[in-house]
C-alpha cells in the first residue's frame, strides 16, 4: 500500500468530535491528514472502502501485564494473595525464554483485539522488545520492590540508576514510567526514591493501591492475608488510621502523574486527595471480579472529577485483552451495585479506552483519538446488523452491539497489523 491513502467508513468516531457518517480518513506518512466526507474526496488517492463499517481510534489499555500473556490458569480459582503467591513461584527471571514469547504473543494479541497502546507494567525487559519489535506503542512501567532487600541504601541506589539508564532509550511513542509496585511492596525508601525520580524527569507513575480489603486492613490494623509480608518489607507501624493511599501520598507518588491501579476501597479522603493531585484511576473489572477483589465505587471518582480509565490487567488474572467485554462489565458492574441504569453513559465508556488512557499516558494528541497529525491507529469494525439498532446511537452501539470478534482490520501507524482471515 502506498504512504499516502484513504478509508472510507459508514461512520468515523473520531472521539475528537462527533461521530461522522459517510467519512473518509486520509493517511500520510502513518498519520492523520485529514477527515473529510465522501465527497471531497480526491479523485486520484487509493481508497479502501467499507460502507457498512465503524471506523475508530485503536484501544489504548492502560494497565497489562503482557510477559504474563502465556501463563494463564496459574491460579484460576484463587483469591488474590493465592494468585500473587502463585505468580511469585513462577521464578520468571529464570524463564527467559518462556517470558521473551509469552510477551511476543501478547503483543499479537492486543492488536487482534484493537489495542495499538498499552501502559505496560514489568520488572523484566520482554515487554518493551516485543512492543519495538511489533509496532505497538506505548509506556513501559518499570516495576521497583522492596522486598527482602537487607541494604536499603544501596538497593535503592541501585533501582535508581537502572531506571535512569532505561530512560536514555525512551522516546515519544515508547516511553517509559515508573512502577512502585504496591503499597505492600515497596518500603518508604523505594517509595521516595520512586517520587523523585518521577518528579525530576517528568515520568508517569503507575501503582497498585488498594486492590483489596486485605491491603487496607494490613495498613490500618497490620492483620489479614497480607500480614506475613511485613517480615520481608519494611513497611510504616499502623496506626489505626492510616491508608494505603495516603501511605503512597505521604510519600510524594500521588501527583497528576499519577495511575492509581485498581482503587477498589478507596475511602472518602483517598478520593479526595486523588482528585486534588489530579490523579487517574484504572479500573480492571475482570481481574477484580475473577480474584474476588471486589467492584470499586466508580460513581464516586467520577463525582470527584477523576479521569477514569478500563484497562484489562495481565492475562494471568484477566484471562484476555478484550476490550469490549471490559467496558460492558464495567458499566454492568456499576449498575448492579449502584442500582443506577444511567450511572455512566456510552460516549464516557468509549473515553474509557481511547482518550481517557492515552491522556493518563501521556499521549494525548498522538493516540486515543482520530484527528490531524495522530497517529493513524484505527479499528475497522463490521458489526452484526442483528446488533445496530435505530434504538441505538453509534456509541450505544460500540458498547452494547459490539465484540473483537466485529473487528476486520487494525492499523498501527498506518500500517496493517491485524487483518481477520
Amino acid at each position: 500500500m502506498s504512504d499516502r491513502f484513504a478509508i472510507s467508513a459508514g461512520t468515523v468516531v473520531t472521539l475528537a468530535g462527533p461521530p461522522i457518517s459517510d467519512a473518509v480518513v486520509i493517511v500520510s506518512g502513518g498519520k492523520i491528514e485529514a477527515v473529510i466526507h465522501s465527497s471531497e474526496i480526491p479523485s486520484d488517492l487509493n481508497i479502501e472502502k467499507y460502507p457498512d463499517s465503524i471506523l475508530m481510534p485503536g484501544f489504548v489499555n492502560a494497565h497489562t501485564h503482557i510477559t504474563l500473556s502465556n501463563f494463564r490458569g496459574v491460579a484460576d480459582d484463587r483469591n488474590f494473595v493465592e494468585w500473587l503467591d502463585q505468580i511469585i513461584k513462577l521464578d520468571l527471571i529464570n524463564r527467559p525464554d518462556e517470558c521473551r514469547q509469552s510477551a511476543i504473543d501478547g503483543v499479537a494479541e492486543c492488536f487482534r483485539n484493537g489495542i495499538t497502546t498499552i501502559g505496560d507494567n514489568h520488572y523484566l525487559p520482554f515487554a518493551r522488545d516485543a512492543m519495538l519489535a511489533g509496532k505497538m506503542k506505548g509506556v513501559n512501567f518499570h516495576e521497583v520492590f522492596g522486598i527482602r532487600t537487607l541494604n536499603l541504601t544501596k538497593g535503592v541506589e541501585k533501582l535508581k540508576k537502572d531506571f535512569l539508564e532505561l530512560l536514555k532509550n525512551a522516546t515519544s511513542e515508547n516511553s517509559y514510567g515508573i512502577s512502585p509496585h504496591a503499597t505492600y511492596t515497596v518500603p518508604p525508601p523505594v517509595a521516595k526514591m520512586a517520587a523523585e525520580v518521577a518528579k525530576e524527569s517528568g515520568v508517569r507513575i503507575s501503582t497498585h493501591i488498594a486492590e483489596t480489603m486485605d491491603e487496607v486492613q494490613f495498613f490500618r490494623k497490620g492483620e489479614g492475608k497480607l500480614s506475613a509480608i511485613s517480615r520481608y518489607v519494611k513497611l510504616p507501624k499502623p496506626d489505626g488510621s492510616r491508608t494505603p493511599l495516603k501511605y503512597f501520598a505521604d510519600c510524594g507518588l500521588i501527583t497528576d502523574r499519577t495511575l492509581i491501579i485498581h482503587g477498589i476501597f478507596l475511602s472518602d479522603e483517598d478520593v479526595r486527595i486523588a482528585a486534588d493531585c489530579g490523579s487517574t484511576i484504572v479500573t480492571c473489572p475482570t481481574s477484580n471480579a475473577k480474584l474476588g477483589c471486589g467492584i470499586p465505587a466508580a460513581s464516586a471518582w467520577k463525582n470527584r472529577g477523576i479521569t477514569i480509565c478500563i484497562a484489562t490487567d495481565s492475562p494471568a488474572s484477566g484471562d484476555g485483552h478484550n476490550m469490549f467485554e471490559e467496558m460492558r462489565r464495567f458499566v454492568l458492574m456499576q449498575r448492579a451495585s449502584t442500582g443506577q441504569s444511567d450511572i455512566f453513559s456510552s460516549s464516557e465508556v468509549i473515553q474509557m479506552v481511547t482518550a481517557n488512557s492515552a491522556s493518563a499516558l501521556g499521549m494525548s494528541g498522538m493516540v486515543g483519538e482520530i484527528k490531524q497529525e495522530s497517529c493513524a491507529d484505527m479499528i475497522l469494525l463490521q458489526p452484526d446488523m442483528k446488533s445496530v439498532s435505530e434504538n441505538r446511537d453509534i456509541y450505544d452501539t460500540l458498547l452494547w452491539g459490539c465484540d473483537n470478534t466485529d473487528i476486520v482490520k487494525v492499523w498501527s501507524d498506518g500500517v496493517e497489523v491485524y487483518s481477520r482471515g
